[in-house]
């Protein structure tokens, strides 16, 4: 089944500046309200090389990646973003680009900013109970996805109105399902790293009750150890990030390689 053209799903590649949620030189965010009223975010990568487009052809677009992902984590139970459409095309202002529709989580903002918010009104970024937050992560974990970019930027916050707070996981386009539970491996670590990270830097120091809410009898005193070694180091360097990406790949590729293997025994 061929998917749909961006400008197919969406009314206007060119949303007005009031709904734009974020604009980068290749990624635009905006707001966008469905013909049947549901309020949506779409997210268009744009400005794509020629060899992009015919990796993304040869294998899977990366929206139709995130997609995928996305409905994987949903039937697992794991609050996400619902996603709604995807597709892909080119024009002369945008070149080759993607498309992905989703449902929009109302009133929410990131985790980073949120907290920042906290902290200027004297709550307090420490005071967050992050204990919700870290048991979606192993819910993740356990449903075989590694999210690649934990960051609390990705992670969005939503106050209830009886003052509860629901946490939704989104943006995962690096992220990689096995066919097994990740919970213990290098690779939940290194997301577990990402959060810590990114919630020192925004005021939030868990990093005690964040490995013990996971967990700590979920990994071997080896690997604590190595994540001890590596806290503080910051994530999203591009060296770190390319080596992180190909040791994923690599473990995905030999999982599901013994996985048919498996399958295939008499």
């Amino acid at each position: 089944m061929t998917p749909p053209r961006p400008s197919e799903i969406v009314q206007s590649l060119v949303p007005p500046p009031a709904s734009v949620l974020k604009r980068e030189d290749r990624t635009l965010v905006w707001r966008e309200q469905a013909p049947d009223g549901l309020p949506t975010v779409a997210k268009l990568y744009r400005k794509r090389g020629p060899v992009t487009e015919l990796r993304s052809r040869l294998f899977r677009f990366r929206v139709e990646r995130e997609f995928l992902r996305l409905a994987h984590l949903a039937r697992w139970g794991v609050p996400v973003t619902i996603p709604l459409a995807w597709g892909h095309g080119w024009s002369r202002r945008d070149g080759f680009h993607e498309l992905l529709l989703m449902k929009e989580v109302p009133a929410a903002k990131p985790l980073d900013e949120w907290l920042r918010e906290l902290r200027e009104r004297g709550g307090g970024g420490g005071q967050f109970d992050i204990r919700s937050l870290v048991c979606t992560v192993r819910r993740m974990h356990e449903s075989g996805l590694c999210h690649q970019t934990l960051y609390a930027a990705n992670v969005l916050v939503r106050t209830e109105p009886a003052g509860d707070v629901a946490l939704v996981l989104s943006d995962i386009p690096r992220s990689w399902v096995f066919p097994h539970s990740l919970v213990g491996t290098r690779l939940a670590l290194w997301d577990l790293l990402d959060l810590q990270y990114t919630l020192a830097e925004a005021g939030c120091f868990p990093e005690d009750e964040l490995v013990e809410t996971y967990g700590r009898e979920a990994f071997t005193s080896t690997d604590l150890r190595w994540m001890e070694v590596r806290l503080g180091a910051d994530p999203k360097t591009k060296r770190l990030r390319l080596r992180r990406d190909l040791v994923a790949r690599l473990r995905w590729a030999a999982a599901w390689v013994v996985l048919g293997w498996k399958r295939r025994r008499p």
